[in-house]
């Protein structure tokens, strides 16, 4: 069983934002897994949005949850989909890397 515990206030103003943002969001400490979570209440079944990588509450939650609200989903799939194609055209290069560092030295 999850033991989560609801953050009610910090003091950068965080909590107060994420309502700003969508007046059902709970951000919850994940006590098993160590990580904070963003809940939102008005969704069926479950509550659980997504997991903040941040050991502490601060401003990097509010663009993560900006970032991948609904409305902004075309936006972030092209950014994912521009960090995937950097990431294969530099493992493409230190293949070809590897590969003639070996050439030469047989």
């Amino acid at each position: 069983m999850k033991r989560l515990f609801e953050i009610c206030d910090d003091c950068l103003g965080v909590i107060e934002r994420l309502k700003q943002i969508d007046k059902d969001y709970v951000l919850m400490r994940n006590v098993d897994r160590g990580v904070f979570e963003l809940h939102n209440l008005s969704q069926r079944g479950n509550s659980y949005c997504l997991s903040f990588a941040y050991e502490q509450i601060d401003e990097r939650m509010i663009v993560d949850v900006l970032k991948t609200r609904v409305e902004n989903s075309e936006a972030l799939f092209r950014e994912m989909e521009a960090e995937n194609q950097k990431n294969r055209q530099r493992q493409i290069k230190q293949i070809l890397n590897d590969f003639e560092e070996k050439i030469y030295d047989s």
